[in-house]
């Protein structure tokens, strides 16, 4: 089976750090480290094995190539392939203002 590296953009970071933020804030520090763990860990997983599986994003279709989006829990992962890495472009969750 091919594998795909995955890596976050700086964009993707910061988004994923301010939600990180925002669970300190209501679940405490502890549950939101697991939860954050949890997400890079399924967010890999999925990506580097199966990519172009998941759906094109509806983002896809004002950018120049392919955005596609993987749902995890209220999350949306917004990605693209190039060649065999997958880069994540944004987080977007119920709180970031964007969808």
């Amino acid at each position: 089976m091919n594998r795909y590296d995955v890596e976050f953009s700086d964009i993707a970071e910061t988004e994923l750090i301010e939600s990180i933020i925002w669970g300190i804030e209501v679940w405490g520090e502890e549950a939101t480290c697991r939860w954050a763990r949890d997400f890079r860990d399924k967010a890999r997983q999925q990506l580097s094995r199966f990519p172009l599986g998941q759906a094109l994003a509806p983002e896809s279709e004002s950018d120049e190539g392919e955005v596609r989006q993987l749902i995890l829990g209220r999350y949306r992962v917004l990605f693209e392939v190039i060649g065999k890495t997958v880069n994540i472009l944004h987080i977007r969750g119920p709180f970031s203002g964007t969808g």
